[in-house]
């Protein structure tokens, strides 16, 4: 038969006077009652002396399981009126949470199998609904989350990622320092950035640099709340700008492009693809190309070359090499190039900001891979709160398996 110390010991339930233990319909039932010297008033906090029992109350609370077997806590409980402060209320009952129907304990080891097995095998373990189960993951990942500070955070990258199709984006925050998502939110705007910005400098968070990928909406946040900090504009994505504009260029050329070479195939990908990577057919139709149609070859060039700006070993020369690389985009006369000198030219500063800073959105671009696996393994989330918060800990061990 079961005792105090086997309650005590396996679900922490301690103060207890054990009464009986049963067997029904498959789960093992232990009755418990509150000893006396326990009692407490939950108004005043008076002791048992100052205590008239005056009425009974019973509730069952679902406890560990013990291998297959459900086990549950009967609670034989009373109302106490007090005569110090003549309140009448229910006993206070410390091993569960509020209006819980199970025990703290359950709960505790809802939050370490969560960590290794998706919620509705949790839920087939310890006996509780799906739902159930889920909140209380979500409540122990708030708490988590809460308990982080963001006083000591230098360095971030922020950038979007869609959520589901139909243009449904969310916005997060890496910090580049501990690789933790410190943010995200719905949508791709300013309004989605702002927030998170704001409680930063409430925290007095001593952020030099913000790693962007050219998106106006980010840099107007980031400007608005942090004037002085460094914006850094990602290296990967000025040179997708560059490559839009070589396939605007191969369009707006392909009237001067004999129709044997414009209809081979594999053309627009050599125009992308970097120097060092084509083959023996890609060099062959590169240095056709360079016969037939100087403006887009020398557009291939202008690309080739903008790739070398991030390895200078100064700013300076780095500054003056972009100088000379705007000039000569713009005389090539191709529209699109004209346009993109433009821009370059505009966000000239935050993009020699890196080598101040050295930091990318990189590591937040390797981490939408772990994002898209998450999603895929729990075939989609449909509590995007949840989702969020999985987001916040995908980091670490807890996100191993999603819900």
């Amino acid at each position: 038969m079961a005792t105090t110390s086997f309650l005590y010991h396996s679900m922490q339930v301690k103060g207890y006077r054990y009464l009986r233990c049963e067997f029904v319909g498959g789960v093992i039932r232990h009755h418990i009652k509150l000893a006396r010297h326990r009692r407490r008033c939950r108004g005043c906090g008076s002791k048992s002396h100052h205590l008239v029992l005056d009425g009974r109350f019973e509730r069952v609370f679902v406890g560990l399981p013990i291998g297959k077997r459900k086990q549950e806590v009967v609670l034989h409980g009373h109302l106490q009126r007090c005569r110090r402060c003549g309140k009448r209320l229910r006993e206070p009952i410390k091993f569960a949470e509020g209006g819980r129907s199970y025990l703290r304990s359950l709960a505790a080891y809802v939050v370490y199998l969560c960590e290794k097995a998706t919620i509705k095998d949790v839920s087939d373990i310890v006996g509780l609904g799906w739902d159930s189960v889920k909140e209380i993951f979500k409540g122990h990942l708030r708490r988590q989350l809460k308990k982080r500070s963001l006083s000591h955070v230098r360095r971030i990258a922020v950038d979007e990622f869609a959520v589901r199709k139909g243009y449904h984006y969310l916005t997060v925050v890496l910090d580049l320092d501990s690789g933790q998502v410190l943010w995200s939110a719905e949508g791709r705007s300013a309004d989605a950035l702002l927030p998170f910005l704001d409680r930063l400098k409430r925290c007095r968070a001593p952020l030099e640099a913000v790693a962007l990928d050219m998106w106006p909406a980010y840099t107007l946040a980031v400007k608005t709340v942090f004037p002085h900090v460094a914006v850094v504009y990602d290296p990967f994505h000025i040179v997708k700008l560059v490559n839009r504009a070589i396939d605007n260029a191969q369009r707006d050329l392909a009237a001067q492009i004999p129709k044997t070479v414009r209809c081979r195939r594999g053309l627009r990908f050599v125009l992308l693809r970097a120097r060092e990577n084509l083959g023996l057919k890609g060099a062959s139709l590169l240095a056709e190309l360079m016969q037939i149609n100087q403006p887009l070859y020398q557009a291939y060039l202008l690309k080739e070359q903008l790739r070398t700006l991030w390895s200078f070993p100064s700013a300076k020369l780095a500054e003056r090499f972009l100088d000379q690389w705007i000039n000569q985009a713009k005389a090539t006369g191709i529209n699109s190039f004209g346009q993109l000198a433009k821009t370059l030219e505009t966000h000239s500063h935050s993009i020699l900001a890196w080598y101040e800073h050295h930091i990318t959105t990189g590591p937040l671009e390797g981490l939408n891979n772990k994002i898209k696996t998450l999603k895929r393994q729990a075939y989609g989330f449909r509590d995007l709160e949840y989702f969020q918060l999985r987001l916040a800990f995908i980091h670490s061990a807890i996100s191993r398996i999603p819900g």
